[in-house]
């Protein structure tokens, strides 16, 4: 799991396996005790650094959170398949 302070603004860094940079890749962070994202949660990835796509979270960044634990998704679009993947846990302190 990873944990920020609530006072962080910084990239949350997703690694996608034969994800690039012309593949759409959008990304949810949601409570942890939410089955699956709803399609308002997601956000497209800031940038892709790589095979990782990144959003940058915290004070004033594309999404700001509260203190908290978050299941991460990311959904990538590669035309037919859509694939939906969990992507680990954040916890913001």
């Amino acid at each position: 799991m990873l944990t920020i302070p609530s006072v962080s603004k910084e990239y949350l860094h997703i690694p996608v396996t034969g994800g690039s940079v012309s593949t759409p890749v959008e990304i949810a962070v949601i409570n942890a005790s939410t089955e699956e994202p709803a399609e308002a949660d997601w956000r497209p990835a800031d940038e892709w650094d790589g095979t990782t796509a990144k959003l940058l979270i915290g004070p004033g960044g594309t999404l700001e959170l509260e203190d908290g634990t978050y299941r991460v998704w990311v959904r990538v679009t590669a035309n037919p398949e859509i694939p939906v993947i969990r992507s680990g846990l954040l916890e913001v302190t």
